[in-house]
């Protein structure tokens, strides 16, 4: 089609000739004074659209060791998919925002467009380079009201404690006695509510119990269980000297296992709210719990000798907090407990 006599008209892109299609059709047609080349709007300085529209080169590089002669007629035709200055001036001006980002465009002309909508529109304008962060701050306010519920929730406090070097010496430091080791104590309250529309139209902050009583409908949790076996040393050697298991266990009664097993955690994870609660730990959503179970749907067992050394804790976590769950369970399986009161009579 490029060699094909007689007339005819070819839209070819990018309209730049910069590179592709179009560029392909130049290099044949440039040299024939006969051919003419019409360049649509903008082209980018460096490319050969530009070098045609700042002046009537008769040669052109189009690489350091090739160039064609250029004979054929050039023509700019005023036809741009983007809006000329006055356009956006316009715009800015009809709809009379706030805030205004220039996101595309010349440096220099993107600056002056800047000054001109400050100074005669009065309105803050923004030109940020590429991967700049433009923070704009917000002017509209909305009156919500809050229950009473949710204000509660608000009240509830949410301690925790984080070990901090002898060096820090802010006022939510507590020293302990020997000016040693010190700790740093912290309330950080996180109010969760669901904002909704009344009928009224009225905005209003709620708990999420109060929505579902308003919506009618009942929680629903999913939750993720999992029998885990922590290794005890001296098992076996107590085994021999009891005659079941249940007498075995008993040594070291239901408290005494959640607090060995509370005392390893607090020393592996210092920072978290561990709570012994007695009857199971919490931290979260994460409960553990003795299972005396021997047929517990959640336990898996993949040795005897893993069974038979081990004392079994049951986890429930819901997902939210699958995370923290992997993270305790995999500390479990790695601790170490003791009978405690192996040498004791038990008769």
């Amino acid at each position: 089609m490029i060699d094909a006599p007689g007339p005819c008209v070819l839209f070819a892109t990018p309209g730049m000739i910069s590179g592709g299609f179009s560029l392909e059709v130049f290099k044949h047609w440039a040299p024939s004074e006969m051919n003419l080349v019409t360049l649509p709007g903008y082209c980018v300085a460096g490319t050969i659209g530009h070098k045609l529209m700042s002046g009537k080169p008769t040669k052109i590089n189009l690489d350091k060791d090739k160039q064609i002669d250029v004979r054929c007629q050039i023509h700019q035709l005023s036809f741009s998919p983007h809006t000329d200055a006055k356009g956006i001036m316009d715009l800015v001006k009809f709809l009379s925002p706030k805030h205004v980002i220039l996101v595309h465009g010349e440096k220099p002309k993107m600056a002056s467009l800047k000054e001109r909508i400050q100074s005669e529109l009065g309105i803050q304008c923004y030109v940020p380079a590429n991967c700049d962060t433009v923070c704009v701050p917000s002017t509209v306010f909305v009156k919500a009201h809050a229950s009473e519920m949710f204000f509660q929730s608000c009240l509830s406090p949410n301690f925790r404690f984080l070990n901090e070097s002898s060096e820090d010496t802010s006022d939510s430091i507590l020293e302990r006695t020997n000016g040693k080791s010190r700790f740093q104590v912290t309330d950080e309250r996180v109010a969760e509510g669901i904002l909704v529309m009344e009928k009224s139209k009225k905005a209003r902050v709620v708990h999420q119990e109060e929505l579902l009583l308003m919506l009618g409908e009942k929680q629903h949790e999913v939750q993720v269980a999992y029998c885990c076996p922590v290794h005890v040393d001296n098992l076996d050697e107590a085994r021999r000297d009891h005659i079941s298991a249940d007498d075995v266990l008993g040594l070291s009664n239901k408290c005494s296992w959640l607090q060995q097993l509370f005392t390893e955690l607090t020393t592996d994870f210092p920072g978290w709210n561990i709570q012994n609660l007695g009857e199971h730990l919490q931290v979260e959503s994460f409960h553990v719990s003795l299972c005396w179970k021997d047929d517990c749907p959640y336990r898996i067992i993949d040795s005897p000798r893993k069974k038979l050394a081990a004392v079994f804790f049951c986890c429930t976590w819901s997902v939210a907090d699958g995370k923290l769950a992997w993270q305790i369970i995999s500390t479990m399986e790695k601790c170490r407990l003791t009978v405690q009161n192996l040498n004791q009579n038990t008769d």
